[in-house]
């Protein structure tokens, strides 16, 4: 019996969980940033400085804009290679997400690093290092993120 599929449901349901998983994430790290990297001033003449929430969201939004080029367009465009058997397209999907994972942490450092108030922002880069520790782990177990990430999209 074949099932009915309709293209428009699983186009909703592919994104409905998206933007507030990726929105949510702004709040925690202005708390983060204002919370604990900032830079003591010595002087009490010097204005509190702070990060906004709209700075955050825009720091997020110029990071999220390759990952999103990768992971979804480029990603649509090789899926059926990806989702294949073997251990070919599970290096290649692993790649793909370690790239565009690590570019996202890496220009969100970039954008908080030019404040001049915020120290240690080097604290944004060390997911990367995870990224690169999990990565062959992940290879060498034969996890495809891209077959995990269609199953979750387009289950019944």
């Amino acid at each position: 019996m074949a099932q009915r599929v309709d293209p428009v449901s699983d186009a909703f349901r592919c994104y409905e969980w998206l933007p507030p998983v990726r929105w949510n994430r702004c709040p925690p790290v202005r708390f983060l940033t204002n919370a604990y990297l900032r830079e003591e001033s010595p002087n009490s003449h010097v204005v509190e400085q702070r990060v906004e929430w709209l700075y955050a969201l825009d720091v997020h939004c110029n990071s999220f804009f390759p990952a999103f080029i990768l992971l979804y367009v480029v990603h649509y465009f090789v899926s059926p290679l990806l989702v294949a058997h073997g251990f070919f397209p599970v290096l290649l999907s692993n790649l793909l997400f370690m790239v565009a994972i690590s570019y996202y942490n890496y220009l969100n450092f970039l954008g908080y690093d030019v404040l001049p108030f915020l120290d240690r922002t080097t604290f944004f880069l060390y997911p990367i290092g995870l990224v690169i520790i999990l990565s062959p782990l992940l290879i060498l177990t034969g996890f495809n993120p891209t077959r995990y990430l269609m199953s979750i999209y387009f289950r019944s």
